[in-house]
């Protein structure tokens, strides 16, 4: 005969068997990983009461503020882009001027986005050898496919 346990819970939760505990209304204290062998829950311990945080979290910390200037790069590459456009169709004779002088910007960013990417990657694969648990990693980021969602976002003038 199977044992339902959600039903266990329920009529003891009805009986009041769950009030006033010991701790109730505070947070579960999780600081300690029951896998850990006391040593290094002593290691972790000493480490975080002295402010080190393991390498591979700061890495995750530089990778997400790495990404979002990224998308920070792009979007006013794209910005600019738009502002210039509506100013040379205002003014179309001027329209060639305006377009080489985004074609130098735009390559500067382009240069700029490869380079922070290529950074981005190499951290990505700093972390990878250090995080301790694999179903955590990073995926590199495809140099070609973001390259060209770079052109495809902010096209030539």
């Amino acid at each position: 005969m199977p044992i339902n346990v959600n039903k266990q819970i329920e009529e003891a939760m009805e009986r009041g068997e769950f009030k006033n505990l010991p701790g109730e209304g505070k947070p579960l204290k999780l600081d300690t990983n029951p896998y850990l062998t006391p040593q290094a829950r002593m290691a972790n311990r000493l480490l975080k009461e002295n402010g080190f945080t393991p390498r591979w979290i700061e890495l995750q910390k530089e990778i997400k503020k790495e990404k979002a200037q990224l998308e920070r790069l792009l979007k006013n590459l794209k910005g600019r882009r738009k502002r210039l456009e509506a100013i040379a169709q205002q003014y179309p004779h001027r329209r060639e001027a305006i377009s080489r002088s985004f074609e130098h910007e735009r390559a500067r960013g382009i240069e700029q986005y490869t380079e922070k990417l290529e950074n981005l990657n190499r951290k990505i694969q700093r972390v990878n050898l250090l995080m301790p648990t694999r179903n955590r990693q990073y995926a590199l980021i495809n140099r070609a496919e973001a390259l060209n969602d770079f052109q495809k976002v902010c096209p030539s003038l």
